[in-house]
């Protein structure tokens, strides 16, 4: 799963300052799978430019899919209806590469409408067509990529609720995630929920996410993560196999591998910061999250041995080798590596 990545975060933010201040450029490309930011600041964008009794008349969705960019150029050149701008947004044309349909793509990006805006929108682009360069090179880029387990998005939850007038606590924050996943839709679905359940200026307790909220992977594997650093080895027995009889063998240990390998490496990295005398703020930035999100972090790292955490790391990549190399079943690599990681915690 991609990181929410400093970069990404910061072209949102760029476009949140820019569209506040007024600056709205002709063109735009909105990159990336987080669907939830993306649909969010393009209805920024929309209400920034066009009046709302105005929108049936001025702003249009088109799709490429058919290999012709012909037809949202041509919208995009006309003139707005009673009003200074349009939008027009365009998708499925990351396929493109008839020569004429991207020289008439480049003519146009060369010489856009100041009368139109003109947005690209894309779960990913193939960096090898030609499409991809131009469009790069001619817009305004703007990334939404997926947040990674564990990191930004208790954070962002947290926001959520608290936007709402509605209290969670950072370890409740980050066991919904755990529950839910790092998909912003489905984890505003179940946020939504929540807060209708506990009402305005409520609280949400741990008791009431396990009440509504249905049990995911994603929880799994920090369940298991959590026993396996304890030295709990009955426990992450336990839940490996509850995983295995919900979910059957559908991509669970590859997941479960990079939940682990993720886990174990935030620990050495903060366990190294710590040991050459550097502060919460740096550990944070390193590991990808606030102070106040890397504080168990920390804590965690302090008590934990540095041997340990590199020999479950060499550990866990041999696990992935012999399970891609189908060397056993995943299961038996996995079983096997949970006891052997168990015993080392414990002997650590």
């Amino acid at each position: 799963m991609k990181k929410q990545s400093v970069d990404s975060r910061r072209t949102q933010n760029d476009f949140q300052r820019q569209l506040g201040a007024g600056t709205i450029g002709p063109l735009y490309l909105f990159e990336g799978d987080e669907t939830l930011l993306r649909d969010n600041a393009l209805k920024d964008l929309i209400a920034k430019v066009v009046d709302p009794d105005l929108r049936d008349f001025n702003v249009t969705s088109i799709s490429a899919v058919n290999g012709d960019i012909t037809a949202p150029l041509e919208i995009a050149g006309q003139l707005p209806m009673m009003s200074p701008r349009r939008v027009v947004i365009v998708t499925g044309f990351e396929t493109i590469s008839d020569e004429r349909q991207v020289q008439g793509l480049e003519r146009y990006l060369n010489d856009p409408n100041p009368s139109s805006v003109l947005v690209f929108v894309s779960n990913a682009l193939d960096n090898r067509r030609a499409i991809s360069g131009l469009l790069r090179r001619s817009c305004t880029q703007v990334s939404f990529n997926r947040f990674e387990d564990g990191q930004d998005a208790p954070e962002w939850i947290a926001r959520y609720f608290s936007n709402k007038g509605v209290r969670i606590g950072s370890a409740d924050a980050a066991f919904l995630v755990g529950l839910v996943g790092t998909d912003l839709r489905r984890l505003t679905n179940e946020a939504d929920k929540l807060t209708a359940y506990v009402g305005e200026s409520g609280r949400i307790a741990r008791n009431d996410i396990e009440e509504l909220v249905p049990h995911s992977r994603d929880h799994t594997n920090f369940e298991i993560a959590d026993a396996i650093r304890d030295g709990n080895r009955g426990k992450a027995l336990r839940l490996l196999s509850q995983m295995f009889s919900e979910n059957g063998d559908r991509g669970e240990a590859p997941a479960l591998l990079g939940a682990l390998a993720a886990s174990f490496r935030r620990l050495l990295i903060a366990k190294e910061m710590i040991e050459e005398g550097l502060g919460p703020e740096e550990i944070a930035k390193a590991i990808g999250s606030s102070v106040h999100w890397a504080r168990p972090v920390n804590e965690r790292a302090r008590k934990v041995d540095r041997g340990f955490l590199l020999r479950s790391l060499e550990r866990i990549a041999e696990t992935d080798v012999a399970v891609k190399s189908s060397l056993g079943t995943p299961r038996l690599q996995l079983e096997f590596l949970i006891c052997e990681l168990c015993t080392n915690a414990v002997e650590k």
